[in-house]
């Protein structure tokens, strides 16, 4: 490790490239954790009640314009 221009301790340089790669990778880390958590119940109802519209809408019959 380098000294910095303080006189403490700094990490060696990192290209950006793997940079980026550390944290994408902890990015899906994190997220992957969060999508198997269970969805609230409240969202579940609200989810469910938009799905149950979006098939009534897609159930009336479509007029065409004159």
């Amino acid at each position: 490790m380098d000294n910095g221009p303080d006189g403490g301790k700094r990490p060696s340089a990192v290209s950006e490239t793997e940079l980026l790669r550390r944290i994408g990778q902890d990015l899906r880390s994190i997220y992957a954790n969060v999508t198997r958590q269970p969805l609230p119940q409240r969202i579940q109802a609200t989810l469910a009640l938009i799905d149950r519209e979006q098939r009534l809408v897609e159930q009336l019959p479509r007029t065409l314009p004159h």
